[in-house]
């Protein structure tokens, strides 16, 4: 009989040996290492500080590049950026590694504040051959064109397509063509033309190219190379650019004499072709 109860004992002491090591490994399944949160403001002016966020489960270790080094799981670090940073986070455990990026875009200093006036929810990064120009967007006063842009920055439609039509000290135009020459035609369809007293062709602005029609706008839009006051009320401006306006210019400069270009049939192409590689579409806090 003592030989049985010391035999139930021991089978006892194992079963709840087991039973526990059964229930440590369901607690490790239930949190996995995850990043649930990494960001931080889409762009500040030069000299602003910013938050950095973040927010891990499941890793031994987190870290920060940029001269961050080694972070706890979860907190928020004040960070003063002179230039465009892209931060990566690295999370590590016994098993794996994982990382999340995100960026932050630095406008230069010298940017005045008229740049600012309008509530924006939307930033535009374009892309080019010859360089990259950042456009706010001013959804707020322009929703109908602002959106239409955005839709089509989302789809890619912008992708591969040129600068077709460039003049000097007026303005530069895409969105329309690939550089063989071949129209891409909008899947959307042309948007009703709206105006606001509060967005003015200035130096800078980003506006909608259309017809003699003033509701034929689709996709094709121009950028001013010096105001144009002229267009006011007749054209849908939508936004302005706050970086790049060198880039702006190099590409109007390419046909000083507008007489330059590519195809007979189209006014003001230029020879060497200025690709829009891609526009990216960044929302502001």
């Amino acid at each position: 009989m003592k030989k049985i109860a010391i035999l139930l004992i021991v089978l006892m002491i194992v079963s709840i040996g087991f039973l526990s090591g059964c229930n440590e490994q369901t607690k490790e399944t239930s949190n996995p290492m995850i990043i649930k949160d990494f960001k931080v403001s889409p762009f500040i002016k030069l000299g602003e500080t910013a938050n950095l966020t973040w927010n891990v489960t499941g890793a031994t270790t987190v870290s920060i590049d940029n001269g961050i080094g080694i972070v706890s799981l979860k907190g928020t670090r004040i960070i003063q950026p002179i230039q465009n940073t892209t931060y990566t986070l690295t999370a590590t455990n016994a098993t794996k590694t994982i990382t999340a990026t995100t960026q932050i875009l630095v406008l230069n200093v010298t940017i005045p504040d008229f740049y600012f006036p309008i509530s924006t929810t939307d930033m535009a990064i374009i892309n080019t051959t010859m360089g990259t120009i950042r456009v706010l967007l001013y959804y707020d006063k322009m929703p109908i064109t602002t959106a239409n842009f955005i839709k089509l920055a989302n789809d890619g439609f912008y992708n591969g397509l040129v600068f077709h039509r460039v003049i000097h000290n007026f303005m530069i135009q895409g969105g329309g063509f690939y550089p063989n020459g071949t129209q891409k035609q909008d899947p959307y369809g042309p948007i009703k033309l709206e105006t606001s007293p509060d967005v003015l062709h200035d130096d800078g602005a980003i506006s909608m190219a259309r017809t003699t029609n003033p509701n034929s706008a689709t996709s094709q839009f121009f950028i001013c190379d010096g105001a144009q006051h002229s267009l006011d009320g007749q054209y849908a401006a939508f936004g302005k650019v706050t970086g790049g306006m060198d880039v702006v210019r190099a590409i109007a400069a390419l046909d000083p004499n507008n007489t330059t270009t590519k195809y007979g049939n189209y006014q003001n192409w230029p020879v060497d072709d200025v690709i829009i590689n891609s526009i990216t579409i960044i929302e502001l806090q």
